[in-house]
């Protein structure tokens, strides 16, 4: 089948190239942005790891089911009597109908809307209506067993749900030990949801992500958050299949100015303590390969970058705080005023996500390579190795 491996878009000398020391590696070139290799990551890459997709506070009690989306898969989300959320294949074993359309609230059962075939929250099948005729729920001809909803392995991180469609990525407590150690200098155990914003990047995951996790472009594309820095101390983390991640602790000089992403931290209870340095570090990851994490001195936002297609990606962010601080009136203008501040910063990479993809379409006809910043962009380079890599085996 044509582009059904990863020799079928990637040369020898394309992944040789992305394997040379930083500071001579070139990126991946511009086809592997394209619809074609899109396609082999649905079937290759995104089944065998842990991802992102959706936050459990979206479907707080039992009975609340929302359909989500994997880069493709079609995925059901359900929370069981015993609070518990699950996954299931978004397919009937009927004829394969999208059990759940829409989000629901408090379901007993789920309908499949075609021909009302029956699941518990558990996703047994439990009825078949009238699939023996006018008045006969059964069939003597038609065995029923073994036709539960297909489960999908599922766990939780936050308020953040991940997936694992294949059941074969490690267990998922081992899965985030190196997130846990990084982050250990902050605490989550008060954490209370708050606003949220999304947007639309128009090109494919990997430009939306790549944008995500450097700092290289912040004095040109968010001049506001460096506004009144004096010195940063920036740094880049990752761990393989787990997540990429960009941090600094910055001092200012001046206060930042009123209605910035970094002057709205004042107010809050803080949830970071110093790092083994002493210093206050805040960081912006992507969470391998749809999720995303970012800390500040006093909140976090946890977010999604889900692919739609090979040529958009749908961002969506919510923000925590600690304790009654997420609710309470006396803190709904500084909280709304971060929302609107950071939502800037991600609307702002809107016209760089979709310049980039569109260059990404035509720069191999041109013979143009990319190049990685080393002390800037070590991340982007790993994440682009890490992906090659899964689709290597």
């Amino acid at each position: 089948m044509t582009g059904a491996s990863l020799e079928d878009h990637l040369s020898p000398a394309d992944i040789e190239a992305l394997f040379r020391p930083y500071g001579e590696a070139k990126g991946l070139p511009g086809r592997a942005y394209g619809a074609a290799f899109f396609a082999l990551e649905q079937k290759r890459l995104f089944p065998r790891l842990w991802c992102a997709v959706a936050f459990a506070s979206d479907m707080p009690e039992p009975g609340d089911a929302m359909p989500v989306d994997l880069a493709g898969w079609p995925l059901l989300l359900v929370r069981g009597k015993d609070r518990v959320i699950r996954a299931f294949h978004n397919i009937c074993r009927h004829r394969a109908m999208k059990i759940v359309l829409e989000p629901c609230k408090t379901m007993s059962a789920l309908a499949c809307p075609w021909h009302a075939w029956t699941y518990d929250l558990g996703g047994k099948l439990v009825s078949t209506p009238r699939i023996g005729g006018e008045r006969e729920n059964s069939d003597p001809n038609f065995d029923t067993a073994g036709l539960d909803l297909k489960p999908v392995r599922t766990a939780q991180w936050l308020d953040l749900v991940f997936v694992n469609i294949d059941g074969r990525a490690p267990p998922f407590d081992e899965h985030m030990k190196p997130l846990n150690a990084l982050l250990e200098a902050y605490d989550f155990s008060s954490l209370e949801r708050a606003e949220e914003w999304s947007v639309v990047y128009p090109g494919n995951w990997k430009v939306s992500v790549e944008g995500a996790i450097e700092d290289y472009h912040l004095p040109w594309g968010h001049p506001q958050l460096l506004k009144g820095v004096r010195r940063g101390y920036p740094a880049l983390h990752f761990a393989r299949d787990c997540f990429y991640a960009n941090s600094s602790a910055r001092e200012f000089a001046t206060t930042p100015d009123p209605g910035t992403a970094m002057a709205a931290d004042a107010g809050f209870p803080p949830i970071l303590r110093p790092d083994g340095d002493g210093l206050m570090r805040t960081f912006f990851m992507s969470l391998f390969p749809t999720g995303s994490f970012q800390t500040r001195a006093n909140h976090v936002l946890q977010g999604l970058f889900l692919p739609d297609g090979p040529e958009s990606t749908k961002v969506r962010f919510i923000h925590y705080y600690p304790g009654t601080t997420a609710t309470d009136p006396a803190f709904a203008k500084a909280r709304q005023e971060v929302a609107k501040a950071w939502e800037t910063v991600f609307v702002q990479d809107v016209p760089f996500v979709r310049a980039v993809h569109e260059n990404y379409q035509r720069r191999d006809d041109a013979g143009i390579d990319t190049r990685v910043a080393p002390f800037w962009e070590r991340n982007v380079l790993e994440f682009q190795r890490n992906v090659v890599e899964l689709l290597k085996d």
